[in-house]
């Protein structure tokens, strides 16, 4: 579900380069995808608890990590600054948790890693 929520928020930033777990690589290892693209990834997923026990799993908070690459460190910060207006105002609704900025040596781009956690049991408000 939450997969669903962020990859409609932001493909739109990325044309639908946005990806689950792994970004597309060609047989060598390296990258497939053109840039800027996105990939999320659940870091981990807790149950809300309450005095009726769990419940199926829609009201889960879900920590999600999305990795930002970019040819430049400019793209990537305006790439950043575009994902945080586009999650703020999902439903669920999500909280940033923090991030970092680095060049990856391997890919050849620049990274921006945002944490966000999704609480599926808050209330949107407007």
């Amino acid at each position: 579900m939450i997969e669903a929520v962020i990859f409609t928020a932001l493909k739109g930033l990325v044309s639908n380069r946005c990806y689950p777990s792994t970004f597309p690589q060609k047989d060598d290892g390296t990258l497939a995808t053109r840039l800027p693209a996105i990939r999320y990834t659940v870091v981990s997923v807790s149950p809300v608890l309450d005095v009726c026990g769990t419940d199926d799993g829609s009201t889960d908070d879900t920590q999600v990590q999305l990795d930002l690459i970019a040819a430049s460190h400019p793209e990537a910060l305006t790439l950043r600054d575009q994902v945080i207006a586009a999650l703020q105002d999902t439903d669920p609704p999500c909280a940033r948790e923090g991030g970092f900025v680095t060049f990856d040596e391997e890919t050849r781009t620049h990274r921006v890693v945002i944490d966000y956690v999704f609480s599926p049991s808050s209330e949107v408000t407007s």
